[in-house]
């Protein structure tokens, strides 16, 4: 038989194992839950950052696919043939770039912003403009494959100085570099600039 001490002193080691061995087994335990919560943080914000970025990919992928193009050339109408001249009327054709989606034309869906050095203009309705479909296109103002729709805005010389956003405010005249920009809802904006002639003429080719 062990001394009384020794046996005290044996029993008090073997104690101090199981309580050292429950520690390492709570920290073990601590930090696999840790670990678990850091892996499903990660994971969740991973997963939340691949749904964002296809989202953004699908809007920029429809933004890109329903774009147009000019389709021949830019056309003013001027209210005399002389050097004193103003435009009256713009016209130009669009259509569908290759493999683009199709673009609501309607007045007020499609909005023209028009710019020269004097003015910014906002066209929104049949009042500032119109869209024709020509050629074979359906009658709708949708913008399809293999179709050809004509722009026109339209009396752009009779609201001047007036508040109507449809008009211009000043008249445009020679020399004067101007940006169109056809803005449909959904898709690319058209950018189209030309500068008018150093002498009207009553049709103008604005290239």
């Amino acid at each position: 038989m062990f001394p009384l001490t020794l046996r005290a002193a044996l029993k008090n080691r073997i104690n101090d194992e199981g309580i050292t061995g429950l520690e390492t087994a709570i920290v073990l335990i601590a930090f696999v839950v840790i670990s678990s919560v850091f892996a499903f943080a990660a994971l969740s914000t991973g997963m939340f950052a691949s749904d964002k970025a296809r989202e953004t990919i699908n809007v920029g992928l429809a933004q890109t696919r329903a774009s147009m193009q000019l389709k021949g050339s830019m056309i003013g109408t001027a209210n005399a043939a002389s050097a004193t001249g103003v435009m009256t009327d713009i016209e130009f054709h669009v259509s569908q770039t290759a493999s683009g989606a199709d673009v609501d034309l309607t007045p007020g869906t499609t909005t023209i912003r028009y710019t020269d050095e004097n003015q910014s203009k906002l066209f929104a309705s049949t009042d500032g403009f119109t869209i024709t479909p020509v050629g074979t296109s359906d009658s709708d103002n949708l913008l399809e494959a293999n179709e050809v729709h004509r722009v026109n805005l339209i009396n752009i010389n009779t609201g001047l100085h007036d508040t109507n956003e449809d008009t211009l405010k000043s008249a445009l005249g020679m020399d004067t570099t101007i940006t169109i920009e056809l803005v449909p809802l959904t898709g690319a904006i058209l950018h189209l600039e030309r500068t008018t002639p150093m002498s009207m003429e009553i049709i103008d080719f604005l290239n």
